[in-house]
């Protein structure tokens, strides 16, 4: 099986709209990450001392601007810093405020919402990395905060396979992933032996609900190892050490149908079509069928997209520090002429060149999420390109970065904690997920049927703290929504 389901269904709730990197090439003593993460500076919560998520610092005019939604993100310490490792996932608010913190033993590649038989769910790749190779597997989670599936490449290759880099579900609930295979093939071309090996990216499409694997695609099939744009060196393409010719790192559908590929490796996005399994045209790289004006060319790029409008967006790494700073892009592409010119720039605020992993996501209305994945920042643009907003993560990494709206009722309920060593006793609650929470209110006296509102007070961040005029037998915190309407409830421990 491929694919294991839970038996209860995916709740209703508000519908809005992940990684380790497409990696420089090469053995993991010469990945770089950003410099963002040198000190992780991290949130102590009183009633969840089990939490400590690295602080968020959010600046721009458009922090002051409410907004409907929440940034997922899902930052990591270097892989090799097991002494201070953070791993887990983040939903953030508009002030870099935690709603919900996932941490754990489980790093989590491309965090995001998707849609999944018309609800919104949360979804991400966890498994072992070593680097290329990432092996894994996608999680889908409903609103609750339950796992509902497990999802896996499947047919002739070996589940728990799935590649870190791709986990996009159709409108048809399929999901498109990647695999990294060694495969044996003529290297003889690019400097390499006759009998060498390569990592083959393999592209398939998997029904979720059933396992079925409805398309597949191998790269050797339709890109020959001629393209790569980084050269093999002499301990490269060997069984033990495959040359990473291609490296995929996103695979979306295209306005066609077709699919569009994005290939760290040639500097190269592929059109690909989904029935025959011809690469249709190239953009970028030694083999491009589009002529690229200066402006917009890019290298070693990740997330490639095809927008409502006809362009197409990514994240453009640049090769190198010497081609200029990472960006975010926007290309138009004119399929008579067959060229390629810039439409909009999404420039950092400062130097930055991002040596791994990013993404570009569109929002409803034109604005714009960038993630700079080896640099620990995460941007939002408007329309044109002017910055609005920039959140800063201390540690040295995060794969993707999305904006979604959020609405989730967490089954674990709110935790409460009494501290009575201050002037007056406090109490500090947090719920951990919940969305809907505008307040809390504090009832108490000798016993549950003797208790009374003594205390009413919006929610403030993650952990809300509470002082009372007097300490009582009993207490408890109840959440309230918008309307006043009561949420969850729980007594506070004595």
């Amino acid at each position: 099986m491929v694919v294991s389901m839970r038996s209860h269904q995916v709740l209703g709730c508000v519908v809005g709209i992940a990684v380790l990197s497409a990696c420089a090439p090469g053995p993991p003593s010469e990945w770089p990450f950003g410099t963002a993460g040198a000190a992780s500076e991290r949130s102590e919560f009183v009633s969840r001392p089990d939490l400590n998520p690295p602080i968020v610092t959010m600046t721009g005019p458009g922090t002051q601007q409410a907004d409907d939604g929440y940034y997922f993100v899902a930052p990591k310490d270097d892989w090799n810093d097991d002494d201070d490792l953070w791993a887990g996932g983040l939903i953030l608010d508009e002030e870099g405020s935690p709603v919900w913190i996932d941490e754990g033993d489980t790093r989590k590649y491309g965090f995001r919402v998707q849609n999944y038989a018309d609800e919104p769910v949360l979804t991400w790749w966890e498994g072992d990395i070593n680097p290329p190779v990432a092996l894994g597997e996608i999680v889908l989670m409903d609103n609750t905060y339950e796992e509902i599936a497990r999802v896996s490449v499947g047919g002739d290759l070996e589940q728990g396979t799935t590649d870190v880099h791709e986990m996009t579900i159709t409108d048809d609930d399929t999901l498109l992933l990647l695999a990294y295979v060694p495969t044996q093939t003529d290297l003889s071309e690019i400097g390499g032996a006759e009998d060498g090996w390569v990592y083959e990216d393999v592209v398939q499409e998997v029904d979720i609900d059933t396992g079925e694997v409805l398309f597949q695609w191998r790269s050797l099939d339709g890109v020959p190892v001629t393209a790569a744009k980084t050269g093999i060196s002499d301990d490269k393409g060997t069984k033990d050490n495959p040359f990473d010719y291609l490296h995929l790192n996103s695979v979306t559908v295209d306005d066609d149908g077709s699919l569009l590929l994005s290939a760290r490796s040639t500097h190269a996005v592929y059109n690909l079509d989904r029935d025959t399994g011809d690469i249709q045209w190239v953009l970028g790289g030694k083999d491009s069928d589009f002529e690229l004006d200066p402006d917009a060319v890019f290298g070693a790029q990740h997330d490639a997209h095809r927008q409502s409008d006809g362009t197409i967006t990514m994240f453009d790494n640049r090769a190198s520090e010497e081609n200029g700073d990472s960006r975010g892009l926007r290309l138009d592409l004119d399929m008579d002429a067959m060229t390629a010119s810039v439409v909009t720039e999404y420039s950092p605020p400062e130097k930055r060149w991002a040596v791994s992993q990013g993404n570009l996501q569109e929002l409803d209305g034109g604005d714009v999420v960038v993630g700079w994945g080896s640099e620990p920042y995460f941007s939002r643009y408007d329309s044109d390109g002017e910055l609005l907003l920039e959140g800063s993560i201390p540690m040295e990494s995060n794969y993707r970065a999305f904006f979604s709206d959020w609405e989730a009722a967490p089954t674990e309920p709110p935790v409460a904690v009494l501290e009575t060593s201050g002037d007056s006793p406090t109490v500090h609650v947090s719920w951990n997920g919940a969305t809907e929470v505008e307040s809390w209110r504090v009832r108490s006296g000798q016993d549950e049927a003797d208790a009374t509102e003594v205390a009413l007070v919006e929610r403030d961040g993650f952990e809300t703290a509470i002082p009372l005029d007097q300490s009582a037998p009993y207490v408890e915190v109840q959440a309230m929504d918008v309307d006043g309407n009561e949420l969850a409830t729980v007594v506070v421990p004595q």
